[in-house]
């Protein structure tokens, strides 16, 4: 998919057309399928992006994240339980210095992050930055603000939301959505880095086989790399 160019010196308001406000119900009766599943067996993950901020179009993505490390063979299994088969995973690690993250593709559009070790504040603040919502909220209506990948603050309102850019306006970006002002600094400095270089690859990359276990898979690659064995120690 071609990278969504960063917008500079700009501001817009958006009204939403009745289609517009369907197709955002219909993303989100889906997202609280999801959400239900887990919420019901104690858990607590949120859906983050478009779908919590609402500016959604038909390609969105429902993604879902724990921001608490927990055993990804539970969620799995709650998967199962709900009739959930056909999906593939594969472990993440972006940088050698985040989290690892297992990535589990339910569909095309449908995806699910569990982190393999402890989300530091900067790993939830990447959530939050995009904009994130639990499953009540999304239950109420509620729609929250977030940046999108052209950095601009998605801001919620009656009849659709307002856009204004966040290069030049970092602080009030930071506080509309509860971050600190070096994550909005830091995800502008990888965003602009991509729209001058492309997106680039991730550290550590590994699909899982069907029938291997995430901890079978964690085993193996902390045999082969320091970093996990360091990262799963810490955790």
């Amino acid at each position: 998919m071609k990278e969504k160019k960063i917008l500079r010196d700009y501001n817009n308001l958006i009204t939403y057309s009745k289609d517009s406000w369907a197709l955002l119900k219909d993303k989100r009766s889906n997202a609280i399928k999801l959400l239900e599943i887990f919420v019901k067996e104690g858990f607590n993950p949120f859906v983050y992006g478009s779908i919590a901020r609402g500016d959604v179009h038909e390609s969105s993505d429902i993604d879902i994240t724990f921001v608490q490390k927990i055993p990804s063979f539970q969620v799995e299994y709650i998967l199962h339980k709900n009739g959930y088969e056909n999906y593939f995973r594969e472990i993440i690690m972006a940088t050698p210095l985040d989290s690892i993250k297992l990535y589990i593709h339910l569909s095309e559009l449908e995806s699910i992050t569990v982190p393999l070790t402890k989300f530091e504040k900067k790993a939830i603040e990447f959530y939050n930055f995009g904009g994130k919502i639990a499953l009540n909220e999304l239950q109420s209506g509620n729609r929250v603000s977030g940046i999108d990948k052209r950095l601009v603050l998605i801001k919620p309102n009656q009849d659709g939301h307002e856009e204004s850019s966040v290069i030049g306006n970092e602080a009030l970006a930071a506080k509309q959505v509860g971050v600190g002002i070096n994550t909005v600094n830091e995800r502008i400095r990888v965003l602009l880095r991509r729209e001058k270089y492309g997106k680039t690859g991730v550290y550590l990359k590994q699909t899982l086989q069907l029938n291997e276990s995430t901890e079978e898979a964690l085993k193996k690659l902390a045999k082969k790399k320091a970093i996990v064995r360091k990262k799963l120690l810490k955790s």
